[in-house]
């Protein structure tokens, strides 16, 4: 029986949010026997570590030089080049809740990566390139992206080997370790050349970014047709930013900010407009 991995990284300002969501909501909705749960530890407290450790996951300490965004991606690779896991799962830890299972996919496609794409127009390459690629390549890496969909990196499925790959590269693409925003961008160049399989949007729904409305019944994430969301993500640079209030797992969490998410869509929806004019 093939052994896989869910890892994800974190640090002591969103520890609480992934003991008492993040992890509680994956241990309770997810088959985990053939699964291991990998913490990267950018600096979690020790209350929060003797937390993770009665929940008997495997914690990696880890010194962080430059942004945890960019740190996580090279001590991933070092991870998973002494260990062998043959599917992975790279997931964020503080801003995700798991409400089904999910351990089917590891046995789905598995020669290939897996993602979920943004619907919504959010000009991703063109706020993000110029700042953390300059010259030759930040014009090399946009004419190749440009008319490719936004791959989400807070939610990727693939095999171990092309994953050790991906980490390498984008730790060699990505110059300016400490800035915010150049791993997605990197990831995103990657995975378009090795090649990806797109994930329904059920599996990474990013609240802001999807083109298809949503329920919140009992604290519960539901389609339009009532369907069950299965990976439920809470994205957003900073808390200001973040479509629902009070974010977590059970029934006395996830208010909707009407305000944040409607100026939010109405924006991406905007500049959707105005490319498709050009």
């Amino acid at each position: 029986m093939s052994k896989h991995v869910i890892i994800t990284s974190i640090d002591d300002h969103y520890g609480d949010f992934l003991v008492n969501h993040w992890l509680r909501s994956l241990k309770e909705n997810v088959d985990l026997r053939d699964i291991d749960i990998i913490i990267l530890d950018f600096g979690l407290t020790t209350s929060q570590l003797r937390r993770l450790k009665e929940e008997k996951v495997i914690i990696v300490p880890c010194s962080q030089s430059g942004h945890i965004v960019n740190a996580r991606f090279t001590k991933t690779a070092q991870l998973l080049e002494k260990n062998h896991y043959d599917q992975v799962l790279f997931v964020d830890g503080g801003d995700i809740i798991f409400q089904n299972n999910i351990s089917f996919l590891f046995e789905q496609d598995q020669d290939i990566f897996r993602a979920a794409k943004l619907d919504l127009e959010v000009l991703f390459y063109e706020a993000f390139i110029p700042f953390n690629f300059k010259g030759d390549k930040g014009k090399k890496i946009y004419g190749f992206l440009k008319d490719k969909p936004v791959l989400n990196a807070g939610f990727i499925l693939g095999p171990r080997d092309k994953f050790i790959s991906l980490c390498n590269t984008m730790n060699d693409l990505i110059t300016n370790k400490k800035a915010y925003g150049p791993d997605q961008v990197a990831l995103n160049y990657c995975i378009h050349q090795e090649g990806v399989k797109l994930l329904d949007r059920r599996y990474n729904f990013m609240i802001t970014t999807v083109d298809e409305g949503f329920t919140i019944k009992d604290g519960t994430f539901y389609l339009q047709n009532g369907e069950q969301i299965v990976v439920v993500h809470n994205a957003g640079h900073n808390r200001y930013l973040r479509p629902i209030i009070n974010f977590g797992y059970g029934k006395d969490f996830n208010k909707l900010n009407f305000l944040v998410y409607h100026l939010r869509r109405s924006f991406f929806k905007l500049i959707g407009l105005i490319k498709s004019l050009r």
